[in-house]
């Protein structure tokens, strides 16, 4: 097996937060074959505080092929279409979280759909001070519960000072459950959604987009990719066939899967498991399945 993953104690994400943040868990891995791992679109926001190094990406292969490198060592970004190109060295250390899509604006005071999807500066938004304060005690923590600690400070203190900005407001409770319907184990279809909510499709389709970036039918797209890809890597242990997989997933057959494969990452699915499975096997369920770091 290629890479030697660390067996770490799993974090809580404190009730505070529960609610914007769905995962948190710390990464660490050694030998590692060094090259590009591909950040997949998902239906959630991936954000990465990296440990050994700053993080370094590009927001799709074509930039990453004309030599553009993004560094922090806070990373976070809007939803994603394409597959962004994050620097796999050969050791891998930091904290990853996954965070709601529409409860992000009440932890950092903006809808999803404000955050930039390229390469950004994560101090613009969160601001120079908070990124040096949770990159310092990061560092300073002696073990992985303070170094989630840590992170569960930095995130509190931004939905402190969000709830001080009363006038940024928050998504609609109709928004919250088109959401919730969309994306969840059994969607509805965008019409049904827009019934149960009370708003017309366009009506529905403007202020999903206002708030993610994205109308419904992507948002439906992104979901079920987000759950095959998982499907794709747990079919590859299992010896599972990618028919199945589609059949599981919520896709009409095995070659509408692998169209959607194609757009979201790039690859088929046999090619990218070619390019990412020798790394991730051996590693923690959240770090093989997500969609960073």
């Amino acid at each position: 097996m290629v890479g030697a993953w660390e067996h770490l104690p799993a974090a809580r994400v404190p009730a505070r937060l529960a609610p914007h943040v769905l995962a948190m868990y710390g990464y660490s891995a050694e030998g590692l074959v060094p090259g590009v791992h591909r950040g997949l679109p998902s239906a959630g926001l991936t954000l990465v505080l990296s440990l050994e190094r700053p993080l370094r990406t590009a927001p799709t292969a074509e930039a990453w092929d004309a030599g553009v490198r993004d560094a922090q060592w806070v990373s976070l970004g809007g939803l994603h279409t394409r597959a962004a190109m994050v620097e796999q060295p050969g050791r891998w250390t930091g904290v990853q979280l996954t965070l709601h899509p529409v409860g992000v604006r009440r932890l950092l005071g903006v809808p999803a759909s404000d955050l930039p999807v390229g390469s950004w500066d994560a101090r613009d938004l969160v601001g120079g001070d908070e990124v040096d304060r949770v990159v310092e005690e990061l560092h300073a923590a002696l073990d992985w519960p303070g170094r989630y600690a840590a992170v569960s400070r930095f995130l509190v203190r931004l939905a402190d000072r969000t709830d001080r900005a009363a006038s940024r407001g928050g998504p609609s409770p109709e928004i919250e459950e088109a959401w919730r319907l969309l994306t969840g184990p059994s969607p509805r279809a965008v019409g049904e959604v827009a019934d149960a909510v009370g708003y017309s499709r366009r009506r529905l389709n403007q202020l999903l987009t206002a708030e993610t970036g994205h109308g419904p039918k992507t948002v439906q797209r992104l979901a079920r990719f987000d759950t095959a890809r998982r499907e794709v890597v747990a079919a590859a242990s299992a010896g599972a066939s990618l028919a199945q997989v589609a059949a599981r997933t919520g896709y009409f057959d095995q070659s509408h899967l692998v169209r959607d494969f194609r757009e979201f990452a790039g690859l088929a699915p046999s090619a990218w498991l070619a390019a990412e499975f020798p790394n991730v096997q051996g590693a923690p369920a959240g770090v093989a399945a997500a969609s960073g770091p």
